[in-house]
């Protein structure tokens, strides 16, 4: 979840919904920060009052941020009129919310948006061989008719859903840290990449295409 507000309060009720559905949350206090580091994440709740006058707009361009994200927007009492409300479900936005509504009701509220959301997230190799599923952090490699699952540790899925994104292409050391750090919300050594990658390869032995070292620290899934 990645959660975009001014207000402390409401940043910290949504970390503890976080936490409570076992989402990794990223917070910002502005549109321009967010673009800056160009994150993932299957939900972005926003304070409907960053974007100003720019509603349309603004929402325009934290989907384009966030392309496979659902947007939701928070407003407050004095931002919930008829008339806001009709201008921001018009917007473009997912779904609106209420910051004052109870825990439970915006609990729930976010579980069916980040469910819906990760549900229909998948990644499938050029070949259709491997496929990966964000929801249920698996992936599979397609045997005999049959989809086989790898088994794979969180670190290793988390790099193979970057490599799977950029299938032909070389992705960084560096690039691939911070996906780790941004994934699993903790620091790694860059020796990290390299084990969980040699552990990749492994697991993806049956699997038509594999997972190649390419010079200069880069890394490319490739078909055979």
């Amino acid at each position: 979840m990645i959660v975009v507000t001014r207000d402390p309060s409401w940043e910290s009720r949504l970390q503890a919904f976080a936490r409570r559905g076992g989402w990794p949350c990223k917070s910002y206090r502005d549109l321009p920060a967010l673009g800056r580091t160009s994150p993932e994440g299957a939900l972005v709740v926003v304070d409907v009052s960053v974007f100003g006058g720019g509603l349309i707009r603004g929402v325009a361009g934290l989907r384009a941020l966030c392309p496979s994200a659902a947007v939701v927007l928070a407003l407050t009492d004095g931002e919930m009129s008829p008339e806001s409300m009709k201008a921001s479900l018009a917007s473009g936005a997912d779904e609106v919310l209420g910051k004052t509504w109870a825990d439970e009701r915006i609990f729930k509220r976010l579980s069916a948006f980040c469910d819906r959301a990760l549900a229909a997230e998948a990644r499938l190799s050029a070949d259709g061989g491997l496929k990966a599923e964000k929801r249920s952090h698996r992936a599979y490699i397609l045997a005999r008719g049959r989809w086989k699952d790898l088994g794979l540790h969180p670190a290793e899925f988390a790099l193979l859903w970057r490599l799977l994104e950029r299938e032909g292409h070389s992705v960084s050391r560096e690039e691939l840290l911070a996906v780790l750090k941004s994934t699993l919300g903790r620091d790694f050594e860059a020796e990290t990449v390299a084990r969980r990658a040699l552990s990749l390869r492994k697991a993806l032995a049956g699997w038509k295409g594999r997972l190649e070292s390419v010079r200069g620290g880069f890394y490319r899934l490739v078909l055979k």
